[in-house]
């Protein structure tokens, strides 16, 4: 009778230990799939400030690029001083 109490005893003890782990093995995976899909929103909000950033210097250049063309035109062929035949703003 003692050894079936003791058998009972130890199967329900290793149960409930398994339904602990399996339960804290769960949440563990839930707070990993929390934090991969924070980690993938953060860098994709990155990679959008990053192409905002690139459009926009890319913008300023062309600008830029386009002053220089009108700063030319304006000064005339006989005014046009000589300069390097590529400049970073003649793409």
């Amino acid at each position: 009778m003692t050894l079936a109490a003791i058998l009972i005893q130890s199967r329900f003890r290793s149960f409930h230990e398994q339904r602990k782990f399996q339960q804290s093995r769960r949440a563990a995976v839930l707070i990993q799939q929390y934090y991969r899909s924070y980690k993938h929103s953060l860098s994709s909000l990155l990679t959008k400030k990053q192409n905002q950033a690139a459009r926009k210097i890319l913008r300023f250049l062309l600008r830029c690029r386009h002053r220089a063309r009108e700063q030319r035109k304006a000064r005339g062929p006989e005014n046009a001083s000589p300069g390097p035949a590529h400049s970073p703003l003649s793409l």
